[in-house]
């Protein structure tokens, strides 16, 4: 465990919380980071402490410090709190002042309403609390982004306030709807209004245990719902649980220094990038993913990152032409076979297959004749980089800013062909819906038909 006088090289770059202890090795401090070296080096600056006193006075009685790398920010402020809450540290303690500590309540009732407070009443028993976080702008982006893949209702619901008719967020699909609607109007508008509240109680029973830090026990668990419905054939309550663990893997798996534009990070991912693959330039990097359930509606999407940002001017997509249900190694090979037929594209430095060995060498083969481009794949339980010399990049133990630059690329690429599938299974389901609806028609026109003769006929 380092000194506080000791040299600061050993500190990653990466996600995590830190703690700041006594001599009796008490935490007296916990905090978080999006780069825990540069964070805790801001510690040991003339600037890092001036101006607060009880900064200062917390280093003075600090002797040693460590860390807990996390996969990302949204990560580090879930643990971040949930240690406060925990260990009471003495200074987090001493720093606070209800403008710095943010909780998000939870109501009672059938429809609890969702809310971010400063000042959580402890004794209430109508509202439950979680917290105390400390970034109100990383908990207002993930609770954002949580009610796109869990929705739930803001809306005040006292008997004055509940709609004739759904709200603007039901239409957009943040809410069930029948939450903040008056309950003799929820026939009018929701048939499935049973299922709905289901849902909503569902939906807050995930919200909490995600924000209390279970977010990968939560997805374990939708995983191994969403296979058993879809082995089952029930693709479109599959595809609504995919939706949710695409939610919770790109919240809490993307690093956010693409989105902050820490231009010296992504250097740096840059800079090992051509270090790996042994090339002059990696200006042009294209990222490449499938979308499908059990191989129906499947799509691929190329996207595009110039100097290590994402250029969408240049993304593409593509419907996949192979036969009914095809394996993703196929569907990976016809995908990049098609990109290198337009010619007035420019030519990638660098590919990014989303997967392993088996889908390298399909991309491999396609390119086989442009030995400019270099493939690589990333393999995402492990996150293994395998590179086309038949070696592997363990990137969480390497290199963790080639690690964010990859799944970077990854996640765009993933988020692009899934926003594409959507688009085609509505297409897909609006079109079945149609021809059931025609089919009917049809059906009846034929039974009227047939009674007119039979009404018409001589008796035998």
């Amino acid at each position: 465990m380092p000194s506080v006088l000791e040299n600061t090289k050993t500190i990653p770059d990466s996600p995590g919380v830190y703690f700041f202890r006594d001599r009796a090795g008490t935490v007296v401090y916990v905090g978080k980071a999006q780069n825990l070296k540069m964070r805790l080096n801001s510690y040991f600056t003339i600037t890092g402490a001036e101006g607060d006193t009880r900064k200062q006075a917390m280093l003075k009685e600090a002797t040693s410090f460590d860390w807990q790398e996390l996969g990302s920010d949204i990560e580090a402020l879930i643990r971040e709190a949930e240690l406060i809450k925990k260990l009471k540290p003495k200074y987090n303690v001493l720093m606070r002042d209800d403008k710095n500590f943010f909780y998000v309540g939870f109501t009672r009732g059938k429809f609890p309403r969702v809310f971010i407070t400063h000042q959580p009443d402890e004794g209430s028993t109508s509202v439950a609390h979680l917290g105390p976080y400390t970034d109100g702008g990383a908990l207002k982006l993930v609770l954002k982004s949580l009610r796109k893949a869990f929705p739930y209702c803001e809306c005040a619901r006292s008997s004055r306030a509940l709609h004739d008719r759904p709200c603007e967020n039901a239409e957009l699909g943040r809410c069930a709807g029948i939450c903040c609607l008056k309950k003799k109007k929820w026939r009018d508008f929701y048939p499935d209004a049973e299922e709905r509240i289901d849902r909503y109680r569902k939906n807050i029973a995930l919200l909490k245990r995600i924000l209390a830090g279970r977010y990968t026990a939560v997805t374990r668990r939708l995983k191994k719902e969403m296979r058993k419905l879809s082995e089952s054939r029930q693709y479109e309550e599959a595809a609504a649980l995919r939706d949710q663990i695409d939610a919770l893997e790109n919240i809490f798996e993307h690093r956010a220094f693409l989105s902050r534009d820490d231009e010296a990070w992504r250097e740096k991912g840059l800079r090992h990038l051509l270090t790996a693959l042994g090339a002059k330039s990696v200006k042009r990097i294209e990222g490449y993913d499938i979308s499908n359930i059990q191989g129906t509606d499947a799509v691929g999407s190329m996207v595009v990152f110039i100097d290590g940002a994402p250029y969408k001017n240049d993304y593409r997509r593509f419907k996949i032409r192979l036969p009914a249900r095809p394996n993703d190694v196929a569907m990976i090979r016809e995908i990049v076979t098609r990109r290198i037929e337009h010619r007035e594209w420019p030519l990638p430095a660098v590919m990014v297959i989303d997967g392993g060995k088996m889908q390298l060498n399909a991309a491999l083969a396609a390119v086989q004749h442009l030995k400019k481009i270099r493939v690589v794949s990333l393999a995402k339980r492990e996150e293994e980089l395998y590179l086309p010399n038949r070696t592997t990049l363990k990137l969480k133990e390497s290199s963790q800013p080639l690690l964010h630059l990859m799944q970077a690329v990854r996640n765009e690429a993933h988020r692009f062909a899934l926003a594409y599938h959507h688009k085609r299974r509505k297409k897909t389901l609006f079109k079945g819906k149609r021809t059931t609806k025609v089919a009917q028609r049809v059906i009846l026109k034929n039974r009227s038909k047939k009674k007119v003769r039979a009404k018409g006929s001589p008796q035998g």
